[in-house]
């Protein structure tokens, strides 16, 4: 090829080059052609000789002669592949928001916790009573028939069933005969000693003990509503020894938060309740490590947060359960009011002693379950004893009872006259009534007016007014709704705190709580009723819920 073929070859390449960078429609390779003519023109204009002008423009021609042997073949465009609509996939709707009624967690105690390393000294594991959790083979999935898969399910109370226990209790027995003789041995069994008084303070200075190195300034009192027994009926869902665990909110939340305890959540919050909950978890993980106490449950939802443990002791044997809270002042009310019950009459004290077991052996004492509290029956017996008399009630209203009066923030009747003045107005007595009778038969008294005379829709149980009447327009009234959401609901008794007229102790009954205690109620009347003679053996038979096959 002739030197001029390939400079008419080059000139026309050039000149299309040229037009596709100015066009836009371009390679990359037109733009460099762009930017070697822009460099040969800065060279034609810049002051060089004619011998480098020469070897520039020969430089640019063998460039230009060599892209098209050196660039890569061109890609084809890359073309991005239509999408697809996929089908809409239906969501579940959204779970609904957790409200105040809802019940929380239960608590469970480190010892049960995965990879829970005690920090005590190891204790024998006869004493610390450590149990191992072996899970379950999986059971084969059976398929039902098609008349059972369609047969409509019906709610069932969780304490409604019967489930297999290791340890069961049979009911009391008695040396004596006749109703009046076996009540009054009971009786004796279940009224406090000096002995049973010293058995709580022993495990009230154990809990102090291992808390004081979490919270020094803490104290740690507890209370024994009747002689701590053994081997009862629901003695470990309903203890009879409370211990309390007082300290200031403000030093009790700085010592939790400065306590770095991993299990004690929430320890800086300066809500009372979610305090005391989590003081609770705090001082249980403590005295559960401690290996002195054994977690049995938690009551986080009631009223008062409590956690049930069981103290360990000597021989293997554990002693009375006890109910663990915090700043709660329920237990003081209660001891107070047993107290001054058994000063004003000793059958007043008598009575309660022996409702609060009746309805505890009869399953109607766990508020935890939907019942009736222990403290609420002590009102309602104290109540009964206030109105039940014509001629003269057994017990006054509360400002006649001296110490409880006072905590209430009432004016007791012996502060509001000075010694002269009861001189010279000297007002009589509180007139005692039902003189006489026995306490086995003031309790057949208490059955019957419950059960037939009290009217729960138009009364309701105060004791610091100590009348009958309706109730008082601070009261909140409850209504006990059905477990199983459905529309059945029932009116429960309405049970005014005198210590804290707005606090209503009947909200814990359920729907079945309120029929299960009309059933305890006309049961136990029935008892008493027989021609063949009360038997007490036989009213304090221990409630047990229904088998499986006819709870279905």
């Amino acid at each position: 090829m002739s030197t001029t073929t390939m400079t008419t070859s080059f000139a026309r390449r050039f000149a299309a080059d040229i037009r596709n960078a100015v066009s836009g429609k371009g390679t990359p390779a037109d733009k460099r052609t762009i930017t070697v003519l822009a460099l040969a023109l800065l060279c034609a204009a810049a002051p060089l000789d004619i011998s480098q002008l020469a070897m520039l423009l020969v430089g640019a021609a063998a460039y230009a002669l060599l892209q098209p042997v050196s660039l890569p073949h061109s890609k084809a465009p890359f073309k991005k592949a239509p999408t697809v609509p996929q089908p809409k996939v239906p969501t579940a709707p959204p779970s609904p928001p957790l409200t105040p009624s809802a019940s929380p967690a239960k608590y469970v105690p480190p010892a049960l916790r995965p990879g829970f390393a005690r920090s005590a000294p190891a204790a024998p594991a006869a004493a610390v009573g450590q149990c191992r959790m072996e899970r379950a083979a999986p059971r084969p999935l059976q398929r039902l028939p098609r008349a059972a898969a369609a047969a409509p399910v019906s709610w069932v109370a969780p304490d409604s069933v019967r489930q297999p226990s290791a340890q069961p209790v049979a009911a009391p027995t008695f040396e004596a005969s006749g109703w009046d003789a076996q009540v009054n041995e009971l009786v004796a069994q279940l009224l406090p000693t000096a002995a049973g008084d010293q058995a709580v303070e022993r495990l009230a200075q154990r809990v102090r003990l291992v808390l004081r190195q979490l919270v020094p300034e803490a104290e740690v009192t507890g209370f024994a509503s009747s002689a701590p027994l053994r081997g009862c009926a629901f003695g470990v869902a309903v203890p009879d020894v409370d211990v309390v665990v007082s300290c200031d909110p403000e030093i009790l939340s700085s010592r939790l938060q400065a306590g770095a305890n991993r299990h004690a959540r929430g320890g800086g919050s300066t809500d009372h309740r979610q305090l005391q909950k989590s003081a609770l978890r705090a001082f249980t993980d403590r005295l559960v490590a401690s290996g002195q106490f054994k977690f049995r449950r938690s009551a986080f939802s009631a009223e008062d947060p409590k956690v049930t443990l069981l103290p360990t002791a000597e021989g293997n044997a554990a002693g009375a359960p006890l109910d663990v809270a915090v700043n709660s002042a329920t237990p003081l009310h209660n001891a107070a009011l047993l107290t001054e019950c058994g000063r004003l009459d000793a059958r007043a004290q008598a009575l309660a002693l022996l409702v609060r077991r009746w309805a505890r052996d009869r399953g109607i004492c766990h508020s935890a379950k939907g019942h009736l509290s222990p403290y609420a029956w002590t009102l309602l017996t104290i109540y009964f004893l206030q109105v039940v008399e014509e001629e003269g009630a057994i017990l006054p209203p509360l400002d006649g009872f001296k110490i409880s009066s006072r905590l209430a923030g009432l004016p007791s009747k012996s502060d509001t006259k000075s010694a002269a003045a009861a001189a010279a107005t000297a007002a009589p007595k509180h007139a005692v009534g039902g003189a006489g009778k026995s306490v086995g038969a003031l309790f057949k008294e208490f059955v019957a007016f419950y059960g037939k005379s009290f009217d729960v829709r138009r009364e309701a149980v105060s004791v610091r007014r100590g009348r009958r009447a309706a109730p008082a327009l601070a009261l909140p009234l409850h209504i006990a709704l059905a477990e199983d959401g459905g529309a059945a609901s029932e009116v429960g008794l309405n049970i005014e705190d005198p210590f804290e007229p707005t606090r209503n102790l009947g909200a814990s009954m359920t729907a079945s709580g309120v029929q299960r205690l009309r059933q305890e109620l006309a049961r136990a009347g029935g008892l008493l009723a027989s021609r063949e003679g009360a038997s007490l053996t036989a009213l304090l038979e221990p409630w047990s819920p229904e088998e499986p096959s006819q709870a279905a």
